[in-house]
């Protein structure tokens, strides 16, 4: 699997769709020895749902999850039983309030309106290139800021602004990626030494 995803990983999308068609929906993705990529790759909805809802106390994160992604804290994402099933709770609450997805809905097509398509039609007017996962990334940001605290930060401009708190925001997933797929004992020793990715996700959470 390994060279195969190497050999199209400026498809990464494509070649998972095509292996999770091709192997019924779910399949074992087995990583190099060194690295923390052996992982298991479903988009069975049966499959989901057992595992998030039905029987979640059996998929426990474990501890090495903890280490990684510390990050997190003891938030929804990192929480485990009782504290896990709490928290689930009362986002379940929240989230399914037909007010609260009336807002996101309508916060989430007005960013498109009024940041994303107006972006998108003056880079077609003038015939530039344009990063299409940073604006993603800044649709993204713009809409998690509104929703959780109220605030619009306008990351999404056609300026395209430097906003550092928006740049924290992408650094602290991009630092955590390289957390999950590195050898424990490699962003341990950068911790130590202070540098690398460690570094990063300690100054941007700072900034943010």
């Amino acid at each position: 699997m390994l060279p195969a995803l190497l050999n199209n990983i400026g498809r990464l999308h494509q070649i998972t769709t095509e292996v999770l068609e091709q192997s019924g929906g779910t399949f074992w993705f087995k990583g190099p020895w060194f690295t923390n990529m052996d992982m298991l790759v479903t988009s069975d909805p049966a499959n989901v749902h057992y595992i998030l809802t039905k029987n979640f106390p059996n998929f426990s994160k474990g501890p090495e999850f903890k280490k990684i992604f510390d990050f997190f804290g003891d938030g929804i994402f990192a929480a485990e039983d009782e504290a896990w099933e709490s928290q689930r709770r009362t986002t379940k609450a929240l989230m399914m309030h037909p007010r609260f997805q009336e807002f996101v809905a309508t916060t989430s097509w007005n960013k498109v309106e009024t940041g994303l398509i107006p972006i998108l039609e003056r880079v077609a007017k003038v015939g530039t290139e344009v990063d299409m996962q940073e604006l993603f990334q800044r649709l993204a940001f713009d809409c998690s800021c509104i929703t959780v605290v109220g605030h619009d930060p306008a990351s999404l401009r056609m300026e395209l602004p430097h906003l550092p708190h928006e740049k924290a925001f992408a650094d602290v997933g991009e630092a955590l990626e390289y957390r999950h797929i590195l050898p424990q004992v490699i962003w341990k020793l950068q911790r130590w030494i202070s540098s690398g990715q460690r570094e990063k996700v300690e100054g941007s959470y700072e900034e943010y």
